[in-house]
Order: structure tokens, then sequence, then C-alpha cells
């Protein structure tokens, strides 16, 4: 509750109460005649704390909201509030969502219809309304200043309003609306305004969005041009709106807009019944997510060339099996990600035909796919395959791919050759391969065709068990390693990598580090990370002695290591790190013995994200 005496700070000019949990204004605020700005008037249920006090406010301008207008009971009350009379920039007309049910729906459209604003509106929000239809005076023309429209919560009407002549209207969402079924051709024109009737509806309309419509079935697009300006549609949560008719606004919003406008951004979804389902239109991206027929609907468009400007498709969620015809792709398209779409058939490759993709993502997707040219992509600058279950080779028979800076290869669990001859790619940058059970090789002469190497990760590919012809790229600045102990008894190929900053090595198998084997010199490295070390029991120090520049040493998740032994660890350390090894962790904490002289050189040291002091 505000103070009672509010009324007599007749002075006032500022009242900002938009973060309080107001029941009702103080009574007689209309006293305050000089009131410029009120954020929100909470109206009460007395004369003199009720909607009438609003018009003795007569200097009010800026933004403004009335709540708890179910408090209003009859046409008189609203009248009394002169709403026409204040210059708002920003109106809220707001009704409580606590209950729906009212007693004449004619009535509280009257209500609406007396609250009425000045035409020199530029954003309306109504909210929780509880009438059957609106007021004729949304959409009336004279608000040519309008810019954006929200109409929310309001659960009883059956009909949206004639918004389409609002002039310089932006913005407009519609949201949980649970009687509306059908969306006609009022809401594009008010058949009693001639004004505007030379104006294409929506002239300016930009994003359009539409959530939580549970019994929305029809959406009718009128023959005329319509949305002449449109860059984002958005459907939410509109589980009764069919795929065909999904499928028909999207073939007419992509194939109406003129040239210069054409749709640069669309996001599509659809999961189960009774789920949600999306459907964005926004900027330079097309993303795809369930909804078949309209997948379909967007490749015929981007084959009329409906979405030239596009350069960014994404696809995900489609169950169904699809093909993405050869020719369908744009020239201006630079991305292409698709993910959980099994059944999806990827192009077919053909020597004649490029594509000029910069970034291509498969995540469990494409599993038809059964090898992969990179000469199809001669701009490609990354890759990234991953759980793509049928792949068996990745080929390249035209050297060298200039453009190649990052490839990503996970879970591949049939690929057996990569790129036979050896991977040309002056300028590739980071390379990873992880959970591929038949790879036996990487690339070969690693060292001269990979000169720009300079972070490489091997992860759990059991057959890779010798580094390849020539060793790994002498720039090679980070390196990551896991797999098992028969790919860690023998290390001394390491000792090229001059320029080696970071390493990170995860074997499971391994009990004692001795069995890593001696760490050659490595004068460059930094930090080294221990972890997953399953079975390891005891570290030794003195395996790291070849590491004189080493300043970080990270050992996370090794659960039964508990002892170091040799010397002390290396002097240039200035971070201990220890997470998730129980054993151990308790040792540095407790500062035992056979273990605090090896680490109590070290000037920070922390185990589980706490520091130890000395």
């Amino acid at each position: 509750m505000l103070p009672s005496g509010m009324h007599k700070l007749v002075n006032l000019l500022h009242l900002d109460v938009r973060k309080t949990a107001l029941k009702e204004m103080p009574r007689g605020i209309s006293k305050l005649k000089d009131l410029q700005f009120l954020s929100s008037f909470v109206v009460g249920k007395h004369e003199d704390n009720g909607i009438e006090e609003v018009g003795g406010l007569v200097n009010l301008h800026g933004s403004f909201e009335i709540k708890k207008l179910e408090n209003v009971v009859d046409v008189r009350q609203a009248r009394s509030a002169r709403m026409m009379e204040k210059r708002i920039d920003e109106l809220c007309l707001e009704w409580s969502l606590a209950d729906d049910v009212v007693q004449n729906t004619e009535t509280e459209r009257e209500i609406l219809d007396s609250l009425q604003p000045h035409n020199d509106l530029k954003v309306l929000k109504i909210k929780g309304y509880k009438g059957a239809i609106f007021s004729d005076w949304l959409g009336n023309s004279a608000y040519n200043n309008m810019t954006s429209v929200s109409l929310l919560s309001c659960r009883n009407c059956c009909m949206l309003p004639s918004l389409g002549q609002l002039s310089s209207l932006k913005s407009l969402r519609i949201e949980s609306f649970d009687q509306l079924r059908e969306i006609g051709m009022e809401f594009y024109k008010n058949e009693g305004d001639h004004h505007s009737s030379h104006i294409p509806p929506f002239p300016t309309l930009e994003t359009l969005e539409f959530h939580d419509m549970p019994c929305w079935e029809e959406w009718h697009l009128p023959d005329f041009e319509t949305f002449p300006r449109l860059q984002k549609l958005q459907l939410r949560n509109c589980p009764m709106l069919k795929g065909d008719m999904l499928n028909a606004v999207f073939s007419r919003m992509v194939s109406s807009l003129p040239d210069s406008l054409k749709v640069r951004e669309l996001h599509i979804s659809e999961v189960p019944e009774g789920w949600n389902r999306e459907m964005i239109l926004n900027g330079y991206t097309l993303s795809i997510k369930g909804c078949v027929s309209v997948v379909d609907s967007a490749f015929k468009a981007m084959s009329n060339n409906h979405l030239s400007h596009l350069q960014e498709l994404n696809i995900s969620g489609c169950g169904s099996a699809l093909s993405i015809p050869a020719n369908s792709l744009p020239r201006s398209l630079q991305k292409l990600k698709i993910m959980d779409c099994r059944k999806l058939k990827f192009p077919q490759q053909q020597p004649q035909h490029k594509y000029d993709l910069v970034e291509l993502q498969i995540e469990d997707s494409c599993h038809s796919l059964t090898s992969l040219s990179l000469d199809s992509f001669p701009s490609l600058q990354n890759l990234e395959i991953s759980l793509c279950r049928n792949l068996e080779s990745i080929s390249i028979s035209e050297a060298p791919k200039a453009a190649l800076q990052r490839l990503t290869i996970n879970g591949c669990h049939k690929l057996v050759s990569f790129a036979g001859e050896g991977l040309a790619a002056p300028n590739l940058t980071h390379l990873s391969i992880t959970y591929c059970d038949k790879l036996e090789a990487l690339p070969s002469h690693m060292n001269t065709l990979l000169p720009s190497l300079h972070s490489l990760c091997i992860g759990t590919c059991q057959k890779i068990c010798k580094v390849p012809e020539g060793g790994l790229p002498p720039n090679l600045k980070e390196l990551l390693l896991e797999g098992s102990d028969e790919q860690i008894k023998e290390l001394s190929w390491m000792a090229n990598l001059g320029a080696l900053t970071k390493l990170t090595m995860d074997f499971s198998c391994v009990r004692s580090f001795t069995q890593v084997g001696l760490l050659p010199c490595l004068p460059s490295l930094t930090t080294l990370h221990l972890c997953y070390f399953q079975n390891l029991e005891t570290l030794e120090c003195n395996q790291l002695l070849g590491l004189t520049s080493l300043q970080q040493l990270h050992i996370s998740y090794c659960p039964k290591l508990e002892k170091m032994e040799g010397e002390k660890l290396p002097s240039s350390l200035s971070l201990l790190k220890i997470q998730d090894c129980d054993l151990l962790g308790e040792h540095c904490k407790n500062k035992h013995e056979p273990i605090w002289p090896k680490i109590s050189h070290i000037p920070t040291i922390e185990v589980n994200g706490q520091q130890i002091s000395e």
C-alpha cells in the first residue's frame, strides 16, 4: 500500500510503482494535478480510488498502464477516465487473469470502447480482456503512429480486430486466444474504413507472432498483396493448425514478397501433438524442425529462387524420409546444419556440381550417406560430422583444400578411410577425431600437409596405435589424447612437438603413471591436464621433470589416485588444480606428510574449487 496521504503531494511530477505489488491505489490521487508520469494505476473498488480518479490526472503523458480493469463495472466509470484527452505514447490495459468468466461480454466490450486512447498512441498492449470481440477503435487508420500491438490472454475472444490498416505498425503479437478458431478477411481490412482501402494490409509490418493458440485451425490469406515488408513470422504452440495450412502460409510468404525483401531467415518447428509447434521468419537463416510438409515446401521454394538471399539453413527433428534436391540450395547459402534427421538424404555429390558452403554440420543424420568427398565443397572452412552411422570414407582428390580451417569427426563407427593420401589443408588449424572405432590411421604426412595445425584431438579411436608417417605437425600447440594403455606405452614421438603449450591426457586403463612412459622434453608446455585416469593410483613426479615451463597442472576425475612418488613437482608450477579426486584431494587439504613436501612450493593449490592455504 502507498501512504494514504499521497494526495497531499500536490507538486509531485513523477510516480513509478512498477516494482511494487499494489492491490489498489491510495484514495484521492486525482488531486495530483501536476503529475506528468504515472507508471501504473491499479483500479480500486471505491469511487475515490476507482478508475474515475484517472480522469483528474490531466497532464499524464509517456507510458501508462491500467491494471485490475475487472473492477470497472459499467461504461460510465470507464468514460470518466477521459483517456482520449491524455497524450499517452504507450498504453497497457490489463484485466486480472484469475477469472475469465464474465456475466456479459457485451458490457466488457463497451468498457473497452470507452477506454479508447488518443490517436497519438504508438504502443498498445491489451492483456486479459474478457470480451468476445474487440472495439472498433482497434485498427482504426486514425492511429497512424501505432508501431506495436500486443493482444495477450484474451481467452474469450473469437475474432481478431481489423489491424491491417495501421499504416505504421511494425510489430504484432497475438497470444493465448483460447476460443479463436479462424483468422479471416476481417483481420486485414475493416469494411467500414474506406480511407485507407488503397493501402495493402499491414504495409509496414515486420514482425508477426502467434503464441499458445490451442483451437486455431484455419488462417485465410487474401488474394491481394499482404505483409509486403514482413521479416519475422513466428508460430508457437498452435497444435491445431494443420501441416497443409502451414505449408500454404509458408509458400505464400516466400513467394509474395518483392525481390528486395525475400525471406532471409525462417525457423519452423513441430513436435508431437500436444507439444510445441513454432514457425519463425527472420533475417538470413532458415531453420526447420519437424513440419515435414513445410520442409518439402521450403526445398521447392529454394528451387524456384524464392529464398535467393538465404545464407544459413538448419534442419532438425525430421523423422520422415526426405531428400535435399541437388540443385535446390541457393548459391548464397554459406552454412548448412542437419541434426536428428536420420532418414534425410544428403544431396547426391556430382563432380560437376560444387557448393559454396563455408560451414557444414551433420549430426545423427543422413544415415544413407556412405561417402563424402570434400571436392564438392571448395570454399568449406568448417566441417563437423557426428554420429553419421554409415559413413565409411571421407575423400579428397583435388588438393589443396586451402579454405578448410576446422574439421571435427565424431562417433562415425564405420569410418575406415580418412583422406587416404593425406589431407592437404595448409590453413587447417583445428582437427578432432573421436569415437571412430574402425579408423586405423590419422591422415598421412600431417607434418607437411597441415603446417598450420594448432589443435589436435584424438579420442577413443582404439585402432589408431601409432602416429602417422613423418609425425605430427611441428607447430602443434594443443593436443588431447584419449584412449587405452596400448596407445600410450611409447610417447617419444612427442619429442618433436617443440611448440606444444597445452597437453590433455585421458587414459582410463592406466594404473601407475610409469605405464605412460617418460614424457619427452616439451620446453614450451605450460598446461598439463590429466583426467579420467580411472585406475591411476600413483603419480610419478619424476615423469614431469622434462616439462621445464610447466605452469599449470590439472588433475581431475581420478578416483583411485592417492600417492605421489619421486621428487617434488616442477618448480615452475604456479597452479595445481585437483577436481573430483577424493583421495588425493583429502591428502592435500590435510597436508598429508608424504605428499605435502612435493606440492607446498606451488603458490596456488585448489581442491574442488577451494584454495588450500599454507
